[in-house]
């Protein structure tokens, strides 16, 4: 064979970006793989010689991507409540590329929690905290103090659910006249800025 295609190995990227966010590592198959990106499973393994090297590779693209999300967190040019009304917008944008995202890292790091922390603590070490941030918020008294944890974990909560429920959602949404990708997903984003604007009256 010649040289590699970019082309060829973004599709496979994503053909494998979407069996592994259905089975995980474990339960997906090369074949699947090679299947859901229109080529032979032996150029499959000429791109990516081992199910878990395509793995590291999706799993730390799709990583990178979600941590990438809190960048605007650390943006000290931005007062500290627009900052968190960027960072809905930016995790809605990301959900609805990766609406399994939170499943799939719940699940990789049940079987290997080991290889998610040490993917993590990479990643993390080169991106702006949540609960930091908001702590020297709090110390600047830019912010009436709450506990910042908690707040953490209601709102990413608040982005990540309807994502993850989106398969039920959409028909209880469309019973009701709603339809997700035009109007629904918009007016869920905006109730999570709400709930930023209430906490932090």
């Amino acid at each position: 064979m010649g040289l590699k295609d970019s082309t060829t190995e973004e599709k496979i990227l994503e053909a494998a970006k979407e069996v592994f966010m259905k089975y995980g590592l474990y339960g997906a198959r090369m074949q699947d793989i090679a299947d859901t990106a229109g080529i032979n499973k032996a150029l499959l393994h000429y791109y990516f010689r081992s199910k878990e090297k395509l793995f590291d590779a999706v799993f730390d693209g799709a990583l990178e991507k979600y941590f990438s999300q809190m960048t605007v967190i650390g943006d000290k040019s931005i007062p500290i409540k627009e900052r968190l009304m960027l960072y809905v917008d930016n995790m809605f944008e990301f959900f609805t590329e990766y609406p399994q995202m939170s499943m799939f890292i719940i699940k990789e790091i049940s079987i290997n929690p080991e290889m998610f922390h040490e993917k993590v603590k990479h990643i993390k070490q080169q991106k702006a905290s949540l609960i930091p941030s908001l702590e020297e918020a709090f110390e600047k008294g830019e912010l009436k103090p709450f506990d910042p944890v908690i707040f953490m974990v209601n709102l990413h909560s608040l982005c990540a659910y309807p994502f993850l429920a989106s398969p039920l959602y959409k028909v209880i949404l469309k019973k009701h006249g709603y339809n997700w990708d035009i109007e629904a997903k918009d007016q869920i984003k905006q109730s999570v800025k709400e709930f930023i604007s209430f906490k932090l009256q």
